[in-house]
C-alpha cells in the first residue's frame, strides 16, 4: 500500500481543483457572465445618454446615478450625497448647455471593463451637438457602475481631459 504525504495529497487536490475550475464550461460561464454585465452596462449607458440629451435631470438623478455619487476631476472629488444633489448638479450643467443651444450627446467610442459581477467601468468619447447639428464639444469621461439589486447605476464619473479611454486586458 502506497502512502501519500499531506503535501502530495494537497498538491494533487489543488491540481484537480484547478482542472475542475478551468474547464471549458467554467471559462465559458465566466465569459458569458462578463458579456451579460457588458450588455447591462450598455443598456444603462444608453438610458443615461437618452435622459441627459432630453434634459431629464430628474431621471438622471433618480434612475441613472446612485446617491451618494462622486464626480472625480483634476481638482479633486465632489460628493453628491442625495438625489437632490445629483439633480442640482445636472441642472447646472444643462443651464450652461442650453445657453449654447445644446441638442444632444452621442457616444463616439466606449470600452467596458468588467471588474466583477457587480462592478464595471465604462470609458467613453462623446460629442455634444447644438440644435443646428454643429459640434458643441467633444470629450472623454469614465463612469464607475455598480449593481444595486437588479439595477445598474453610476456611482462615480471620472473626468478624462486627456481624451484617453481606459481599456481592459
Amino acid at each position: 500500500m502506497k502512502r501519500y504525504g499531506i503535501k502530495t495529497l494537497s498538491s494533487s487536490f489543488a491540481i484537480a481543483l484547478i482542472g475542475f475550475v478551468l474547464t471549458p464550461e467554467s471559462v465559458e460561464g465566466q465569459q458569458s457572465g462578463a458579456e451579460d454585465v457588458k450588455t447591462a452596462i450598455r443598456t444603462a449607458w444608453n438610458a443615461y445618454i437618452d435622459a441627459f440629451s432630453a434634459g431629464r435631470t430628474d431621471l438622471v438623478a433618480s434612475a441613472v446615478y446612485a446617491a451618494p455619487s462622486y464626480q472625480l476631476g483634476s481638482t479633486g472629488a465632489t460628493l453628491r450625497l442625495t438625489v437632490g444633489d445629483v439633480e442640482a448638479a445636472f441642472e447646472a450643467i444643462h443651464t450652461s448647455l442650453d445657453e449654447e443651444r445644446y441638442d444632444r450627446s452621442e457616444t463616439d467610442a466606449a470600452t467596458i471593463c468588467v471588474i466583477n459581477g457587480g462592478t464595471a467601468l465604462l470609458s467613453a468619447h462623446y460629442t455634444r451637438y447644438r440644435t443646428d447639428d454643429t459640434v458643441l464639444t467633444t470629450g472623454a469621461s469614465s463612469y464607475l457602475f455598480a449593481k444595486f439589486s437588479d439595477d445598474w447605476r453610476i456611482v462615480a464619473i471620472i473626468a478624462n481631459p486627456s481624451g484617453k479611454l481606459i481599456v481592459c486586458d
